[in-house]
């Protein structure tokens, strides 16, 4: 019956489809619905999806069931986790899910880091009490859910086929996946409370007024019937993410468009069946949900059968290293937590700033490179390499400093018009940060702003891997600014709106500054406090216009490469000397802010 998906998968051995087809069993076994969802997606990717989820499925079990208590538990999904990476590096495994897996992640060139990611969360599992804070539930939410929501949409990648949210609108998808994982907890209330686990945040059950006790005893106050309408209501703006809907791609349309349709009829279901939520998990409608896979069945291989897809990717040598990380499979895996900032070799230490002085997020237009290059008799690409280790030495300063946005300007839209050799140059200086292992031990989230088209493929998915892989970090948020330019993302932002206007999603004759925000690739990078331009021009060049509305502007003029973590201090001492009114009439007389040595007025 699957010989011919196996075909188009490129698995034509007896013993590895023996593998696929376990990992399949349990897939189907143990999480039906998403099984079925799996089958909107193009065949050649459907058996790597099952064995992603299979052996998340399978850590899931070691750390939710078996004999000992959860120090027992815990060493069971660390042995598995052990014999996964071993295998990893062999290329193979006796183990049929561990084999399937194995195939996946090296076949498809995915990262390694994913599935540590799941089985560190996994390993934390059986000890981690009831998470506190809607922040932490979704920190676990991101890291249980890395391997089906982060490696697949990066094996999709690998086909050609980015999903539309997930490049232009991250954020927007994470949210999406958030709206997936809050209903599969609503409707896996009862198994976890019969095992003593709350997986609902206790910040969401004091709001309501909502004992954790209450509910681990079998009690549903008259408080959960709030409880419950706020956390489905939530469920469903999560789910509500039209701009998802309009990917290059039908096919992964109707991807998003089913999922959303089948966990929004879950929600229905978990709101009808309230107290019983405490007894038995929610009945959703048989013939509601048929009908609605059924179609989303039907378009999906209607889709794919009209979209060109290419070759299933074959399985490379045993030891071959992995094309972005350039080491061995499984190097990687180990926990590490990150690295503190290292100092300024001169010893500087930043200066004191109280916390209501200290600007949240800090822009800088990072200009001078080739000038500077040319004062000194040099090619402008050796401008752009000083340019990039001043970039360094400044992130560090911002985790020194606490800083908790920096959003650099590294290539706009504009930028193309530039030579050919200087463009190229941008770019391999760009693929060679996102490979760069340093940055990586940092406490700094990646993300990227800006679109695909132009830009080369393996530096698009190499820009996706690197926001994947450090989702986890708590730290500074450094947004890269590539392929950007200010005025095309609100024209984005204004399209997405007005097709959800045309869908029906939102009422154009109500639209709002926050609504409409809401569309915006990254729509909560919060609004610039300080944009900072190097080089001496003074001008913003169609950076962050959003967003940097009421920011205050500091140019200096020193050129980019001879900008240090010192420069970045200064730039923010000075802010703290500002006065910001926001329209309003000036205050009294404000007490002078630190004073810097260097600062010039």
């Amino acid at each position: 019956m699957f010989s011919s998906v196996y075909a188009k998968a490129g698995i034509h051995d007896p013993r590895l489809r023996a593998g696929y087809q376990e990992c399949r069993r349990i897939f189907k076994r143990d999480s039906g619905t998403y099984y079925a969802l799996g089958h909107l997606l193009p065949p050649v990717a459907r058996p790597a999806a099952w064995a992603l989820a299979a052996a998340l499925r399978v850590a899931d079990d070691l750390a939710d069931t078996g004999p000992g208590g959860p120090d027992a538990r815990s060493d069971r999904v660390t042995a598995w986790f052990a014999a996964y990476r071993d295998d990893l590096r062999l290329g193979d495994s006796a183990d049929p899910v561990r084999r399937a897996l194995v195939h996946t992640v090296r076949a498809w060139d995915l990262f390694p880091g994913g599935a540590k990611s799941m089985f560190e969360e996994q390993c934390r599992a059986p000890r981690r009490g009831s998470p506190l804070t809607w922040q932490e539930w979704t920190a676990h939410s991101r890291s249980v859910n890395s391997v089906f929501f982060g490696q697949i949409p990066l094996l999709l990648s690998r086909l050609g086929l980015p999903l539309g949210g997930h490049t232009r609108h991250v954020e927007a998808y994470h949210t999406w996946v958030q709206g997936v994982q809050l209903t599969d907890d609503l409707v896996d209330l009862h198994e976890d409370l019969a095992r003593g686990h709350v997986t609902l945040p206790a910040e969401a059950l004091a709001d309501s007024g909502v004992r954790a006790e209450d509910l681990l005893a079998g009690r549903w106050p008259p408080e959960a019937d709030d409880l419950l309408r706020s956390l489905v209501a939530r469920g469903r703006a999560w789910l509500d993410q039209p701009e998802l809907l309009f990917s290059a791609a039908p096919g992964l349309s109707v991807f998003v468009r089913t999922t959303a349709e089948v966990f929004l009829m879950r929600l229905c279901a978990v709101e009808r069946a309230g107290a019983r939520l405490l007894r038995r998990r929610p009945r959703l409608p048989r013939a509601a949900r048929r009908r609605v896979l059924a179609l989303g069945r039907a378009r999906a291989a209607v889709a794919w059968w009209l979209t060109p897809l290419p070759p299933a990717p074959s399985f490379p040598p045993a030891g071959r290293p992995h094309r972005f990380t350039g080491r061995s499979p499984g190097v990687h895996l180990a926990p590490e937590p990150p690295h503190p900032p290292e100092p300024h070799p001169s010893g500087a230490r930043p200066p004191t700033i109280a916390p209501g002085l200290l600007p949240r997020h800090v822009a800088i237009v990072m200009d001078g490179n080739g000038r500077w290059a040319n004062d000194r008799g040099l090619p402008r690409t050796a401008g752009h390499r000083a340019g990039a280790d001043a970039l360094r030495d400044v992130v560090h300063g911002a985790l020194e400093i606490g800083l908790p946005h920096l959003t650099v300007y590294a290539f706009s839209t504009e930028n193309w018009s530039r030579s050919a050799a200087e463009v190229d140059a941008i770019m391999a200086l760009l693929r060679e940060h996102l490979h760069d292992d340093e940055p990586m031990r940092l406490d700094v989230r990646a993300r990227w702003s800006g679109v695909p088209d132009g830009l080369p493929v393996d530096l698009v998915q190499a820009l996706l891997e690197r926001e994947h892989a450090t989702s986890h970090r708590t730290g500074l948020i450094l947004t890269v600014c590539a392929n950007y330019g200010g005025r095309s993302e609100i024209a984005q932002a204004a399209g997405a709106f007005a097709r959800a206007a045309v869908a029906g999603h939102v009422d154009p004759a109500r639209v709002s500054e926050q609504q409409l925000a809401r569309y915006l690739p990254l729509p909560d990078l919060p609004d610039v406090d300080l944009l900072w331009r190097t080089g001496g021009e003074q001008r913003t060049s169609n950076f962050l216009p959003w967003q940097s509305t009421y920011a205050e502007l500091l140019f200096t003029d020193g050129y980019w490469p001879d900008t240090d973590r010192r420069d970045l201090w200064r730039a923010m001492a000075a802010y703290a000397q500002r006065q910001r009114r926001y329209g309003a009439a000036p205050p009294g007389p404000q007490a002078p802010g630190p004073q810097v040595p260097g600062l010039r007025p």
